[in-house]
């Protein structure tokens, strides 16, 4: 039985200034959004830094509250996933899961074909169980490698798989997603 109804909706302009609440300090902001980010973040700064090219943003909502962010972009020949984030006062209640599922759903509405990839700090334990979980795997990082960082993968049959065990049937709408996930 669905414990609970979560949708993907297309992020607005003030939903991403938003997302500078939730961070106290450049450690932070680049732990979430990697390098070239400055502290304070400046509205301007910050839109240009993380509205890049080829980009879709996203807000995780359960019911009618925002719980989280994420972004699909396409990169590496994938869909890649970046700037995952539960806001903080919603953390440790398995939404990240959601968060994931939304992302893989709507980007297989897009192209069954292609493969998923992420990028992870290493010392973000709980990011990397949460991907792990998921069934992402670690693989060779594209370009420069960095020693701090892990590049992950997911196929498209894993992902349609991991759908199929953990939501119900997701209702796509343009650049959103409605679905339930199962306990």
């Amino acid at each position: 039985m669905p414990d609970q109804v979560y949708q993907l909706k297309s992020a607005s302009i003030d939903d991403c200034l938003a997302l500078r609440a939730h961070f106290s300090n450049l450690n932070e902001v680049t732990r979430w959004g990697g390098e070239g980010f400055h502290y304070p973040l400046q509205k301007h700064a910050f839109l240009q830094k993380l509205l890049l090219p080829d980009t879709q943003s996203f807000v995780l909502y359960r019911g009618k509250q925002q719980v989280g962010f994420g972004q699909l972009c396409a990169r590496f020949g994938r869909h890649h996933l970046a700037r995952l984030l539960i806001f903080p006062r919603f953390r440790g209640q398995g939404l990240s899961q959601a968060l994931l599922q939304g992302l893989l759903s709507l980007a297989l509405g897009q192209n069954k074909r292609l493969e998923f990839s992420l990028y992870v700090f290493l010392s973000n334990e709980i990011a990397m169980n949460s991907y792990l979980k998921v069934g992402f795997t670690p693989a060779e990082q594209p370009g420069a490698v960095r020693d701090d960082l892990a590049f992950m993968t997911l196929s498209p049959a894993q992902a349609q798989t991991y759908l199929q065990h953990h939501t119900t049937a997701a209702l796509q709408q343009h650049n959103a997603v409605t679905f339930s996930k199962l306990s």
